[in-house]
């Protein structure tokens, strides 16, 4: 296993420690060396199932969760990359160096122990499938992190710019332990046949398996199936509701086929179930919050629609550090031999707590010092009570993390929250103010004294000794050559980082992104590392390879460090390729196209090989 280096913890607020785990043998309560499923899907939100919402049709998971212990009051991070991050590490993504979904801020650095590096030493098996969206690159994929098989797409969403090119969620070519293989149907169709394939494995076995489903939906593009939009489109519903409810009902009926084959296998009792979200939901997020605004008093009337909220009255969406960025439905179901008793747990829990939570599961001994988030397993399994704690979410989408972002401190049902980089701060008491519209600071300032101390503490507890650079290692055994793209270009601002390139689906909304807009980035700079000094080749792609479209610039330019390398292209070309010498160690690279003057566009594809 990999040595962690582990970030200085600092316990802030009523937070308590915890010892070593206790074990569950057969004469209680049991789930030693279960197998664990573990299911977060992508810009789901709190309200975004039928459990909560009278319009979206859920029946798979609505029961799941009747048969789960459910933690009602369980957060994680306003964006994917930094949940996925706590989630496989135990600590606040910003201990674990991720804190955007661009920028080459996504990228987990391999110090970090994950829980699948943990589970495979302990000899479960490990796959993870699907998004991955902690970095595209050695030494920061999945299978470099500890998972034994993979099936993913690139980026933080399928059609990415990391992605195989021309991606569209429908007949694609996805990465199959690092090889683009390509596949007939939807995507979440074809995470849960390669999901089903894995647990076939493991029928008439014994050895405990790690099954990390990770689904691409129903982050945008928002599309589905046509027999599942049309359910919603016939009742009324607008078209990006439509969209988003129907790739949350076909992940609903995957799941029950999940569940349905993992039974058949004969080892649905000996596995943990989990279902969780990454984020508030998208969809919210787009009205504050409230989907039900986007609905006409004639359709809701007309679908008898007699709930006041979509979303629990919560306000915000994903990005917001309000409720409704962060607090996301949690359900963990346990095999049946341990008798654990299906109900709701409300106190403060989080994404942090998931790792500790399985590996005392497993009766794995671990040091809680090396963990942000407690271990939940006492409480899950033998009913104790969560001590008081307090809690923090931030959301640093910018190159370089800065205290005066937005974050929400929350202890008990006290939410002291800045919720933009300008704004002032607020306290709020969701347990009568769910929405947060009453800002009640002035009535209890000394509650917004204490918790504007904590972040302060907490702030300095995580950027004690500053921020790291995540960087991709070229000409390696693990990836030679290296494809790397623009999504990870160190940009000034986000709005410069190319991640969505458009590729045409029926002509809808989402068809449209940087494809034709190429003049309006700028080049910026790759961080990367060397792994040998040697001769490395360099070819600059306007569009990936798999485009084939001539650059029509007159120059290319390579930038190692401080070294400009030129060349003039050819009518037609494609790429413009450099052979040169690169020194091991760190590394800055740049790559851009002009005329000969001041009108330069970016490469924004880059394949480093380097030569024997």
């Amino acid at each position: 296993m990999k040595r962690a280096v582990f970030s200085l913890v600092i316990l802030i607020g009523s937070f308590s420690s915890f010892g070593f785990a206790k074990t569950f043998d057969n004469n209680e309560k049991t789930v030693s060396q279960s197998n664990i499923i573990l299911i977060i899907t992508d810009d789901q939100g709190y309200g975004d199932l039928g459990i909560h919402n009278q319009l979206i049709k859920t029946p798979v998971l609505d029961k799941l969760a009747k048969q789960s212990v459910q933690l009602t009051n369980f957060h994680v991070d306003p964006t994917c990359s930094p949940t996925r991050a706590a989630l496989m590490t135990g600590k606040y993504s910003i201990n674990a160096g991720v804190w955007h979904t661009v920028m080459g801020r996504h990228m987990l650095a391999s110090k970090h122990v994950t829980v699948a590096e943990v589970l495979k030493d302990a000899g479960y098996k490990t796959a993870m499938i699907g998004k991955w969206h902690l970095g595209d690159n050695y030494p920061f994929r999945p299978q470099d992190q500890g998972f034994d098989h993979v099936l993913m797409h690139g980026g933080g969403g399928v059609g990415q710019s990391p992605d195989h090119w021309g991606n569209t969620q429908f007949d694609d070519s996805y990465y199959l332990n690092g090889r683009a293989k390509a596949y007939e149907g939807y995507a979440t169709d074809i995470w849960f046949d390669e999901a089903i394939s894995y647990v076939n494995r493991f029928e008439g076995k014994s050895d405990p398996f790690f099954l990390y489903i990770s689904t691409n939906a129903p982050h945008v593009p928002y599309r589905a199936p046509k027999s599942y939009v049309d359910q919603y489109l016939e009742v009324g519903l607008p078209r990006d509701m439509a969209m988003f409810y129907a790739m949350i009902t076909n992940i609903d009926f995957n799941i029950g086929r999940l569940i349905a084959r993992t039974e058949a296998a004969g080892i649905l009792d000996n596995t943990i179930f989990i279902f969780m979200t990454d984020n508030g939901s998208s969809l919210a997020m787009q009205s504050d919050g409230e989907p039900l605004s986007m609905l006409s008093d004639e359709l809701l009337a007309r679908l008898n629609v007699t709930s006041s909220s979509l979303n629990l009255s919560m306000r915000g969406g994903k990005n917001s550090v309000y409720e409704g960025g962060h607090r996301v439905p949690f359900f963990i179901k346990f095999p049946n031999k341990a008798r654990v008793t299906p109900r709701t747990i409300g106190s403060l829990t989080a994404h942090i707590d998931v790792m500790p939570t399985l590996l005392q599961l497993a009766n794995l001994e671990y040091s809680p010092s090396d963990f942000d988030g407690i271990s939940l397993a006492d409480t899950l399994l033998a009913e104790e009570e969560i001590p008081d704690r307090t809690l923090v979410v931030t959301n640093q989408r910018v190159l370089n993390p800065t205290s005066k972002m937005p974050f929400a401190v929350m202890q008990n049902d006290w939410r002291y929250v800045k919720s933009s980089q300008k704004g002032d701060f607020e306290l709020f008491n969701v347990s009568n103010d769910p929405g947060q519209t009453l800002d009640v600071k002035g009535e209890y300032p000394e509650i917004a004294d204490n918790l504007a101390e904590t972040y302060k503490r907490w702030w300095e507890s995580v950027s004690y000794a500053g921020f790291e650079t995540t960087r991709i290692i070229l000409g390696s055994d693990q990836e030679n050559p290296s494809r790397i793209t623009g999504h990870d270009w160190h940009a000034k601002t986000t709005s410069n980082s190319p991640w969505w390139p458009g590729f045409e689906y029926k002509k809808d909304r989402w068809s449209s992104g940087w494809i034709g807009k190429e003049d309006a980035y700028v080049a910026a700079p790759w961080q990367v590392f060397f792994s040998d000094d040697g001769r490395y080749t360099f070819d600059l792609y306007l569009h990936d390879k798999l485009a084939k479209k001539s650059v029509r610039k007159e120059f290319a330019h390579l930038k190692l460090n401080d070294r400009i390398l030129t060349k003039r292209i050819s009518v037609g070309d494609t790429h413009a390729s450099f052979e040169t010498d690169a020194i091991q160690g760190t590394s800055q690279i740049m790559a851009w196209f002009d005329d000969g003057d001041d009108q330069a566009i970016p490469a924004f594809f880059l394949y480093v090989e380097k030569l024997d």
